[in-house]
């Protein structure tokens, strides 16, 4: 099918506010190129040259010569597409470990799916894979999820670049993670994390981090919300504290967002931060805390810092008293009795539940924790303890309690 058309939409009076229909200025053209595919293109305003035009399409698709650029790059293979896409992501500064993992992802998905072509990839080959994922190996929800959104990515960036038409995966919805969650995480009440900072102030070196510098890496994870990559990047310089208002900065090549972030630093954090750089007298572009491959060229475990410091502070406490409560509780525990993990990222959920606590705005709140969607920052990041929905039930008017303020009814 073939035509030239005129396009309608609607369109509202400023004044009156009265709706009509009118048509496009420009003509359209409909026909089927040499993939199938039924294509709507504008040709020009005079209905003859839009004509004429339309039928040159036409006559370049019967002849096997319409350069459309959808169509050639159809005739690439599959990891064509995916050596560009890398080149994309390496050009737009992603970490070496992103990039790997994005595209070991895609390659995976390829490979399981013996995909080969770009009109492979469909909705029913990305639930199968999913489904493959799942029963063979064991991959959570949240996992499959990060596939899923891998693929999306990619594919959006070959609509992005005319290299498809549509978006082929674009019904397939990610999964609801609450149903089965592998690895939650808790905050840290304030006594937890007090003695936390003091078992690792006094402790060993753990992962090739002394126990003072470890302390105060705990110290600015809980304070500013900072990941471990972007506290791996913290040089003297990355801080402000002769300002009126101090602050720790990571650049945009560090920050999650990819775009300079500064958080502002509590004064006692502040006091602390003073000490511990006079006391190490660091070079001002020496790399505080050596965690990230990328800035020191090595990974270090934060998670078996944790678990070790954990450790320490939980059997100086149980050593403090025989209550047989104690050896009960999840006090200061790694991994908690409902599977709740203390690793350090659980200082992030830690920073944040305590702006939550602190009964500053939503609004803020999600400013605070570098969040675009709010329900990231209330429903994951922010967590309410046992005793606070307790106190909060409370604190209800009881069952015979009668309001000061009740109106009379008229």
């Amino acid at each position: 099918m073939s035509n030239i058309f005129k396009k309608e939409f609607i369109k509202t009076d400023p004044e009156t506010g009265e709706k009509k229909i009118v048509e496009s200025k420009k003509w359209y053209g409909r026909y089927v190129d040499s993939l199938g595919i039924d294509r709507r293109v504008a040709l020009s305003g005079d209905k003859k040259i839009a004509q004429r035009k339309l039928d040159e399409l036409i006559l370049a698709v019967e002849q096997g010569r319409d350069n459309d650029p959808i169509v050639e790059a159809s005739k690439r293979s599959i990891q064509d597409h995916l050596d560009d896409f890398k080149k994309s992501l390496v050009a737009k500064d992603n970490t070496t470990r992103y990039v790997e993992q994005t595209i070991n992802r895609i390659e995976f998905y390829f490979e399981t799916m013996n995909i080969r072509t770009i009109g492979g990839i469909i909705p029913e080959s990305v639930e199968s894979f999913v489904a493959t994922l799942r029963s063979e190996y064991k991959y959570s929800l949240q996992t499959c999820n990060h596939y899923v959104r891998v693929l999306k990515t990619f594919c959006g960036w070959m609509l992005k670049n005319n290299r498809i038409a549509r978006h082929p995966i674009l019904t397939v919805s990610r999964f609801n993670v609450e149903t089965d969650k592998r690895h939650a995480r808790r905050a840290l009440d304030s006594e937890e994390f007090q003695r936390l900072v003091e078992a690792a102030e006094n402790g060993k070196s753990i992962q090739g981090m002394n126990g003072i510098d470890r302390a105060m890496f705990y110290i600015l994870a809980a304070w500013t919300g900072f990941r471990k990559g972007e506290l791996g990047s913290v040089t003297a310089r990355s801080f402000q504290l002769d300002t009126t208002y101090p602050s720790l900065t990571i650049a945009a090549s560090y920050s999650k967002r990819r775009r300079e972030d500064v958080q502002y630093l509590h004064p006692d954090v502040v006091e602390k931060v003073r000490a511990w750089l006079k006391a190490k007298n660091p070079d001002a572009n020496e790399i505080l805390f050596q965690v990230s491959a990328r800035t020191c060229g090595l990974e270090r475990t934060t998670a078996k810092m944790m678990k070790s410091d954990l450790k320490i502070a939980r059997d100086k406490w149980l050593a403090e008293s025989p209550e047989e409560s104690r050896e009960q509780s999840d006090f200061l525990k790694y991994v908690d009795a409902k599977r709740r993990y203390a690793d350090f990222h659980t200082l992030r959920h830690t920073f944040i539940t305590n702006l939550c606590r602190s009964n500053i705005p939503p609004k803020t709140a999600q400013t605070l924790a570098r969040h675009s969607d709010i329900n990231l920052t209330m429903k994951v990041y922010s967590h309410v303890s046992p005793e606070e929905q307790a106190a909060a039930i409370n604190a209800m008017p009881g069952l015979n309690t009668t309001p000061n303020n009740r109106k009379e009814i008229q």
